[in-house]
């Protein structure tokens, strides 16, 4: 039986660069977790545009990231009727947007289920709260373990360099022909589809792509340019120019 984690203290900023990241991190002593909304969708986070929390442990991280207590989040264990309720056992977040509850599948499965049950709603929820930021991405959160601050913050201050110097990034050029294409929506804005090209990757907008005449599965197999701001200068003989997005 896994026992729940004490309390420890979670940091919180809002940081808007990689340079401000890293000299925060290295200021509080590098905690273990971090967590940050990934987009302008909160999720059912409680954290504010920009803001990261850290902390130790992910029990407590998680719970400041989404205000459980102040919320009166809990788990709820329910069962069907019958023989075999036991092995049917089922763990449930109440008091959050029922996505979540995607992330208790691991938690309700034949066995599993029933030792989760034995837990209790403490050793649940800590299970809950751990497989929740595991699968962050999925439910559009950033989550970090501090073995990985280096190389985020590396990627987060080339980012950086790149918006304070656009035209040099989109002087660098990426060929290659597309092998991946899929749409993507974030909170309120326009959907835009991401083309692959190895490692290089860019996008167009809806209106960008009608435009050109192609559809998302049209886009595979095209001959494609990419600068270095990853935005998608041309596929096929079709050169994509900036315009609003539909």
């Amino acid at each position: 039986m896994k026992t729940p984690t004490r309390d420890t203290k979670v940091f919180r900023s809002v940081i808007t660069s990689g340079a401000q990241f890293e000299e925060y991190v290295n200021g509080i002593g590098r905690p273990r977790f971090a967590v940050s909304c990934g987009g302008d969708d909160s999720g059912g986070a409680q954290a504010n545009p920009d803001e990261w929390l850290f902390a130790n442990d992910i029990d407590s991280l998680m719970r400041a990231f989404l205000d459980w207590d102040a919320r009166g989040i809990r788990m709820e264990y329910g069962q069907t009727a019958g023989e075999d309720a036991d092995l049917v056992a089922s763990w449930s977040v109440v008091g959050l947007p029922n996505h979540f509850n995607d992330a208790t599948s691991n938690l309700n499965s034949g066995l599993l289920g029933v030792m989760c049950k034995a837990m209790g709603q403490d050793g649940a929820r800590t299970a809950f709260l751990e497989s929740l930021f595991s699968d962050a991405w999925a439910y559009d959160f950033v989550a970090l373990r501090s073995s990985r601050y280096d190389s985020f913050i590396e990627e987060w201050k080339a980012d950086d360099d790149k918006n304070a110097r656009p035209e040099h990034y989109r002087a660098q050029k990426h060929f290659g022909v597309i092998v991946d294409a899929g749409g993507l929506g974030v909170a309120n804005r326009p959907l835009q589809y991401w083309v692959y090209i190895g490692v290089a990757s860019g996008s167009l907008t809806a209106q960008q792509l009608n435009d050109s005449g192609f559809s998302c599965e049209g886009l595979i197999g095209q001959a494609c340019v990419i600068n270095g701001l990853g935005e998608v200068e041309r596929v096929g003989n079709y050169r994509v120019t900036e315009r609003d997005a539909a």
